[in-house]
């Protein structure tokens, strides 16, 4: 490298790490401080202050009301743009909007956008008076349509404003923040390998000619430690800059194994001054899917496990705040989790931020649920959503494939297929480097669309037996030897709160959800899907219990309780340790099922132990039943155990760890609380 190479990249590291920017673009959260008002009218009598996120039916939808408000809503607040601001462009950034949003500055029309769960950006300039006070109002509504996706689906529809709004700053050049809400930075990679990784990097620019006169532009990579290792600058021509570098031995992005990221970065410049900036993650990654062999990364084989996710929790819904995905994702990583399948819309910028940098794929997805119909507006709003999800999603290296419809069913309504050859067709339009996929509960055509193909299958839950899901997983197999196969949801519901000694299959639509039922189906399920490792993917569902206002199972109406972990996240039910066991090779586990079954009704009892830490030996009221082996699933059972009457102490030990609890035979029941 010469001499001027050598002094121009440190004095790019020193700007970069240092942070200068003489006129970049500024973003101001307007998180705060809203009026909200079921209605057209925000000013109305009955207003509240709101902040940001915001969902108005974090109340009336979580407890099986199916009639929660779906209706519009409406937001506003006052702003004001300084006039010592040297900026010239003002824009709107709305993160997400349920679920359709209508924007207008005193009572002029801005713009509108339908769908839910994307974002949008637009440009207020020719209606800002700077140093004057401006009232902003955002109408929004979440009323069922036929016209956007989804029109139904097992899962609520949360009204509001629920991931934020900004006004963001720029010169009169700037690089286009408002295309399709994205960044207005793509990143693609190509040809790579352990020794080698190609990496086109493109800008889109917005500005008049005469703006963009004397412009230019500047694309780097920086190492984890932001050392500049790839850097080109080239005059600005056009709405559009490109370049492409080459990296030798690149440092992979390898899953939770290893998630190194570079950092992309594209600088605008006038006359040598930054007058705009984007930073994105970058992971190199190489990865395909055998029919036969299962899914590689990096030439590698590896295993996609994981869960459903929904963007819905106890008290806020869907209005997350930063460190909710936190916390739902150390749980996640806590099981042992490899990927996440991001059911069935597209989720939070910051959740997809997080997973790069923990190394967790994600399965991203739009929201085509359970039907079709023909009408020309929810044919383009599918297509508008599916490009809005590519574009704004583009750089994130977690994402290793577009997920284009969820139990899609030709005999409910109008038939998919056509459209979801459309999808596909416009998917590798906008994206070349990423395969499809798509969640299917039938045996039809559709199933041979995408690049790659996964069931929602729940046999031994609604209706048959548990034992038939390998039988059917080969069956299909066979069928189709050419086609990618993985299993997408697969689960039981249990609730914490129905605890019995006996195992019989519940009734899923009724009342009684015993937690061991979705025990025993975890157990016997994981243990054919195990056996099966040419499957490219398998998805627990789900992770946490989610809101359903229709559903009326277990003791909380309103509630789909097949998760792994309470709607609170307070309570792991037992198929959450019975997966760490399996999957969470790091940590030592060692947990006695059917602990929460304190009351037993038969004076000897099977006992199943999950541990990955060897032999466990069990105690019952000091004395030792013997030592068991786990089985291939980290199982261990001691059959008929005998029980005294009254209570009962029971007591593992495995490895140096312990776990113990108390047990009641029945002839004192009536002294003990049901739990």
């Amino acid at each position: 490298m010469g001499r001027w190479n050598i002094r121009w990249s440190i004095l790019l590291v020193l700007w970069c790490v240092t942070g200068v920017k003489l006129a970049a673009m500024k973003v101001e959260s307007l998180d705060r401080g809203w009026f909200f008002n079921r209605g057209y009218e925000s000013q109305a009598a009955d207003k509240v202050t709101v902040d940001l996120p915001h969902t108005w039916n974090a109340a009336d939808a979580m407890f099986g009301n199916v009639n929660y408000y779906r209706g519009m809503s409406t937001y506003s607040r006052f702003i004001v743009v300084p006039s010592s601001e040297n900026f010239k462009r003002v824009f709107l950034r709305v993160k997400a909007a349920q679920t359709v949003a209508d924007v207008y500055l005193d009572n002029h029309f801005v713009a509108q956008h339908k769908g839910g769960y994307t974002s949008f950006t637009v440009e207020l300039t020719h209606l800002i008076r700077k140093g004057e006070k401006q009232k902003l109002d955002i109408r929004v509504s979440n009323a069922q349509t036929m016209e956007i996706a989804p029109i139904c689906g097992d899962f609520n529809i949360w009204g509001g404003l629920n991931r934020g709004v900004e006004l963001l700053y720029t010169d009169d050049a700037c690089i286009d923040p408002t295309f399709y809400g994205s960044s207005g930075v793509f990143f693609t990679q190509y040809n790579v390998s352990e020794k080698y990784a190609g990496l086109e990097m493109k800008a889109l620019l917005s500005g008049t000619e005469m703006a963009l006169n004397d412009c230019s532009i500047e694309f780097s990579l920086l190492d984890a430690k932001r050392k500049v290792v790839l850097c080109k600058e080239t005059s600005v021509s056009g709405k559009e800059a490109v370049v492409k570098m080459e990296l030798n031995n690149p440092h992979l992005w390898d899953g939770v194994n290893d998630p190194y990221l570079y950092t992309g970065v594209v600088v605008l410049k006038r006359g040598g001054k930054e007058i705009d900036r984007r930073e994105e993650h970058v992971g190199f990654r190489f990865y395909s899917a055998d029919p036969d062999k299962g899914f590689f990364l990096n030439g590698k084989p590896y295993s996609i496990h994981g869960v459903n996710y929904h963007e819905d929790r106890a008290e806020r819904a869907s209005a997350f705040r930063p460190e909710d995905f936190e916390s739902d994702l150390n749980l996640i990583q806590e099981m042992g989790c490899t990927a996440v399948r991001l059911a069935h819309y597209p989720h939070a910028q910051q959740l997809h931020n997080l997973m790069d940098r923990r190394g967790l794929i994600a399965w991203a997805e739009i929201p085509f649920v359970n039907v079709f119909v023909s009408h020309p507006l929810y044919r383009e709003n599918l297509k508008q959503q599916l490009v809005e999800l590519i574009c704004q999603y583009y750089n994130h290296p977690c994402i290793l494939t577009w997920g284009l419809f969820n139990e899609i069913n030709p005999g409910w309504l109008e038939n998919p297929n056509p459209m979801t050859e459309e999808l596909n067709k416009l998917a590798k339009k906008w994206d070349i480097s990423r395969p499809t996929t798509g969640a299917s509960n039938q045996e039809d055509p559709l199933n041979g669309i995408p690049d790659l193909i996964a069931f929602n299958r729940y046999f031994g839950w609604y209706g048959d037996d548990c034992k038939e899901m390998g039988e059917w997983i080969d069956k299909e197999h066979r069928a189709y030897p050419q086609r990618c196969m993985g299993i997408s949801e697969y689960g039981a519901g249990a609730d914490v709160f129905q605890q019995t000694d006996s195992l019989i299959h519940p009734e899923p639509w009724g009342q009684w959800h015993p937690e061991n039922w979705q025990t025993y189906y975890h157990i016997e399920n994981w243990k054919q899907l195990a056996s099966r490792p040419f499957l490219w993917c398998k998805f627990v569902w789900c992770m946490f219990d989610f809101s359903a206002s229709g559903r009326k199972e277990g003791t909380t109406f309103g509630r789909n309780d097949k998760g792994l972990v309470t709607y609170d996240r307070k309570i792991k039910k037992d198929a959450f340790y019975f997966y760490k066991a399996n999957w969470n090779k790091k940590e030592k586990v060692l947990y006695i099922a059917s602990k929460r079954c304190q009351n037993r009704s038969n004076s000897s009892v099977d006992i199943q132990v999950f541990s990955n830490c060897g032999d466990v030996e069990l105690f019952v009221n000091g004395k030792s039943m013997g030592k068991c082996t786990p089985d291939e699933v980290c199982v261990a059972t001691w059959n008929n155990v005998p029980l005294q009457s009254g209570e009962n102490q029971v007591t593992v030990r495995a490895s140096g760890l312990s776990d113990n609890c108390v047990w009641y035979n029945n002839d004192c029941i009536e002294h003990i609380n049901n739990v």
